[in-house]
């Protein structure tokens, strides 16, 4: 007797990045939103990757944004910059998820962000209690809650721009932390000395976005091209690389 199967029900997702803008090529002229996995989407255009967004930095997230680089700079024929850009990228994502994770964490255990006493005592019981599952746990919270993490990629032969966004603002405390490491950064050149003289930094996790700016330099690209941008209900790490001198940056308009 012949068996009757039944259409599952279950949602598809792409598992790879190529297969997915194989197809979205067939369908120029549109703008394409896709599933990769239940918390990575990704917007396409005429083939051309617009955006990744997610909740938080899985293996599956850190392949896809590396994935993402890769087909970018293999396109502008720039593939050497790719170890660089992908570090950059996977940090600032990083940071955007574990900005939004730590603010669910306040909220549940009662602390006012923006109570410079509070922030203290949540920021220490935050750090102690962090942990990969727990990493998991409170990205899926995120998403529920509405959080993200939006990189954005704009690009052409004259340069990239990319734009890592959590939509979370930023509490005085960290506005001041920020403003701290990027300064520290902008005074070392060489990531080696840079470590050994933060060896007693108690806030290392802290440390990648001078490690920004070090690795930058270390490509001969100017670490003005990397700003933090504080809005109202967003935080943006925006990162320009010049490719030619026709090159317009945001920061001059």
């Amino acid at each position: 007797m012949e068996k009757k199967y039944k259409r599952s029900k279950k949602r598809f997702f792409f598992q790879d990045l190529n297969e997915l803008l194989k197809e979205l090529k067939r369908k120029m002229g549109k703008v394409e939103t896709k599933e990769i996995s239940d918390h990575i989407k990704l917007t396409i255009e005429n083939g051309k990757i617009l955006s990744l967004k997610t909740h938080k930095v899985s293996k599956g997230v850190e392949e896809n944004i590396q994935k993402a680089i890769e087909l970018i700079l293999d396109r502008l024929t720039h593939p050497t910059l790719v170890p660089t850009l992908y570090t950059i990228i996977k940090e600032l994502a990083i940071n955007a998820c574990k900005a939004n994770q730590k603010r669910i964490f306040f909220e549940e255990r009662g602390f006012d962000i923006s109570n410079p006493d509070d922030y203290t005592k949540g920021l220490k019981e935050y750090k102690a209690s962090f942990s990969e599952a727990m990493s998991d746990e409170f990205g899926n919270k995120a998403k529920k809650k509405g959080y993200y993490c939006l990189i954005n990629f704009n690009y052409n032969e004259d340069g990239i721009t990319v734009e890592v966004v959590n939509n979370t603002p930023i509490a005085k405390q960290e506005e001041k932390s920020i403003r701290e490491k990027l300064e520290k950064g902008m005074a070392y050149d060489d990531i080696a000395q840079f470590y050994m003289d933060s060896a007693d930094n108690a806030e290392g996790a802290g440390l990648g976005l001078a490690l920004i700016l070090i690795m930058l330099k270390g490509e001969g690209i100017d670490p003005n091209f990397f700003r933090i941008i504080i809005g109202d209900e967003t935080t943006t790490a925006r990162l320009e690389i010049p490719l030619s001198l026709d090159f317009k940056s945001k920061r001059t308009n």
